[in-house]
């Protein structure tokens, strides 16, 4: 690294540490602006679709004020999956900042890298081998996502420190491995619980209700507060690690615990819904276009990825009325199209 593009990176870096009200204007009007349009596409989840409620029937049963019907539907069907979209959508565009962050590559995704494949697999073994319930599913999709991001950054790590491409080819290559590994675990299941877990490894909000959420958010909600707690060493980092060591900072502490907060965040997404892909790869690279910024831009990246997974279940939903696609296909096939973008585009600079 020159030192002409050491100072603009200690530049940028110390614009993003300035003041609130000089450095998050355009930010909060972006946030503003995103979670306006989340809400309103929320409230167009809650009275549209196959249960003919209108906007008024649907506000008043919001309130409390609502006949039988429209209650069942809008609170216990379809409020508690939009409010999951918005959690999830939120927790995975965090994941997707961190890891973006920390490889210093917009291919540094859990979903690129491998750790939703191993959160996958570990809810798999026990899902159809354990025989557990939900919570050992959840227990099980966080091991796995932990312990294969701990073998990727093992075998990526160098003189103490993760590289980024490096990690990324790595991930790839153990991604590869354990999709091997699922594909055989289901083949030896029975055909109904094969069937079972391979709808749920579609990524599904169906089904959701309130108690699920409620786990959901108990447990995504420590990792979200670590992130931001994490947002300012990782963006000294960024600068380069021989200065944040200088600075007394210990890198390869911040790195371990960035990949298990990121890989927690990933864990619990998957666990209670599946594998959701596109999210944590896109939203945080939208975001960072948004605002101009270098950093994790944690607020504008769950901003994103909030309304993309809400928009993606309502489009899941209403494709096909008669019956509804799971949101993952929805994101993977949006996903497919951006991935390859992103790959030209990275190529085309290299």
């Amino acid at each position: 690294m020159t030192s002409l593009d050491f100072g603009r990176r200690v530049h940028r870096i110390g614009r993003a540490d300035r003041p609130l009200m000089l450095v998050d204007a355009r930010s909060a009007r972006l946030c503003a602006a995103l979670w306006a349009a989340t809400i309103l596409l929320a409230l167009y989840a809650v009275f549209s679709g196959s249960a003919l409620i209108t906007l008024p029937e649907a506000l008043a049963a919001l309130v409390g004020r609502g006949d039988e019907y429209t209650s069942m539907v809008v609170l216990e069907w379809r409020a508690p999956r939009i409010a999951m979209a918005i959690l999830l959508g939120t927790a995975l565009a965090f994941s997707g900042a961190i890891f973006q962050n920390l490889t210093a590559n917009p291919l540094g995704s859990p979903d690129v890298i491998g750790f939703q494949t191993g959160s996958y697999t570990g809810a798999l073994i026990v899902m159809l081998i354990l025989g557990g319930g939900s919570i050992a599913v959840m227990s099980g999709a966080l091991i796995g996502g932990i312990a294969t991001a701990f073998v990727v950054f093992f075998l990526s790590s160098a003189r103490g420190s993760v590289r980024g491409v490096r990690l990324i080819i790595v991930g790839i290559g153990v991604s590869a491995m354990l999709g091997s590994v699922n594909v055989w675990i289901l083949l030896t299941a029975t055909v109904e619980d094969a069937i079972m877990a391979s709808l749920w490894g579609a990524g599904n909000l169906s089904g959701v209700d309130w108690p699920t959420f409620a786990t959901a958010f108990g447990g995504s909600i420590v990792f979200l507060v670590a992130a931001t707690l994490l947002a300012r060493p990782m963006r000294v980092a960024q600068i380069g690690i021989p200065f944040a060591t200088a600075l007394g900072q210990n890198v390869r502490a911040m790195q371990v615990a960035a990949i298990v907060v990121g890989v927690g965040l990933t864990a619990f997404a998957t666990a209670t819904v599946g594998p959701i892909s596109f999210i944590a790869l896109a939203a945080p690279q939208i975001a960072r276009r948004l605002v101009h910024a270098d950093g994790l831009a944690l607020g504008p990246s769950a901003a994103v990825g909030s309304l993309l997974l809400l928009a993606a279940d309502v489009v899941a939903q209403r494709v096909h009325p008669d019956s509804p696609l799971p949101v993952g296909i929805v994101t993977v096939s949006i996903g497919g199209v951006y991935f390859l973008w992103l790959l030209l585009r990275e190529g085309k600079k290299r």
